[in-house]
Formats: structure tokens, sequence, C-alpha cells
């Protein structure tokens, strides 16, 4: 298991490499097998296409940074995280968002945003005593993890762009307390 764990992670990484300078369409197995110095048929021996390799990506990296932390720090310590893993890796990220494909990093991205503001609104629930109404609670949570993947989105899209961290944390709050 160990052994297949390090040639998928050589396969993201070759992969990752090519996606730094072609785009995403442009890229073959062939390419990424030749980036990686492993024989073609390695490759499928772990995925069955580049988009499943995409997904165990998505999968690993976000998991590593979002749902392997979800009990060790805070949510918004984990905003902090996630926007700083985001900008270490904007180009790569970059091809990513911009992939109008069969998998669509965008809303499983979503699904990410989702997991951390739940922990957000649950630790200033409990923090500020506060009892929210459900359904007051579920559109604050869908509505701030669309804001937020727009936003994260648009940080890595963007060269110029700096997240306002402050102003996030801070609107997330005042919608809590204004409901």
């Amino acid at each position: 298991m160990a052994t297949s764990l390090i040639t998928k992670k050589k396969i993201a990484k070759a992969f990752k490499k090519e996606l730094a300078y072609k785009p995403f369409d442009k890229i073959s197995v062939v390419d990424i097998m030749d980036q990686a110095g492993i024989r073609r048929q390695t490759f499928y021996n772990h995925f069955l296409d580049k988009y499943e390799l995409l997904d165990w990506i998505f999968e690993t990296e976000l998991q590593e940074q979002v749902t392997n932390n979800l009990n060790y720090i805070t949510g918004f310590q984990l905003l902090d995280e996630l926007l700083f893993y985001f900008g270490n890796n904007k180009t790569f990220y970059a091809q990513l968002f911009a992939i109008k494909d069969q998998n669509d990093f965008y809303s499983y991205f979503g699904d990410y945003c989702l997991v951390l503001l739940e922990k957000i609104i649950a630790e200033q629930e409990l923090k500020t005593k506060l009892n929210l109404e459900a359904n007051y609670r579920s559109f604050l949570k869908t509505y701030h993890s669309r804001a937020l993947a727009d936003m994260i989105r648009a940080f890595v899209i963007d060269k110029q762009m700096q997240p306002q961290t402050d102003l996030i944390k801070k609107t997330i709050l005042s919608s809590m307390t204004e409901g």
C-alpha cells in the first residue's frame, strides 16, 4: 500500500508539473508518465484516466488541508491555512478552476467549503451560546461557503488579488448575530 501511495504521488507530481505549462486538455497520459519517468501501464494500474487522477488529487490534497485538520484547529485557523495553501499553489489551482469538463473542481471545492463553514458556524454557536434557527443556519452555511469558494477562485486566478481574511471572518460573524 505504501508503494502504491508513493507511485500515485509521483504521478500526481508529474501531472502538476505538466499542468504548470500546458492546458489540461493538451496533457496526455504519455506526457504525465514521461514526466514521471515511469512506464505508461503503471498509470493505468492506479487510475482509469487523467480525470480520475484529478479526482484523486482533489481528494488527497484538500483532505490533507481540510478534513484531516478538522479536529485539531479552529475553523478560522483552518481558513487561514487553506488560503495560505492556495496562495502557494496558485498556478496549479488556476488551471483546475479553469477546467469546464466532466470533473469540475469548483463544484468539488464547494463541498469542502461547506464542511469548513459548518465547523466555523458550530464553533461560533458554542462560543457565543447562540442557537441559530435551522433554516437560517443552513442558509448561512450555503451562502458563505459559495462566497468563500468564489473568493478563493478569484484569489487563485487573479495574480493581484489578496483575500481580505479579516473581512471574510467579520462578515461571517456579523451575519450570525444579525439574523
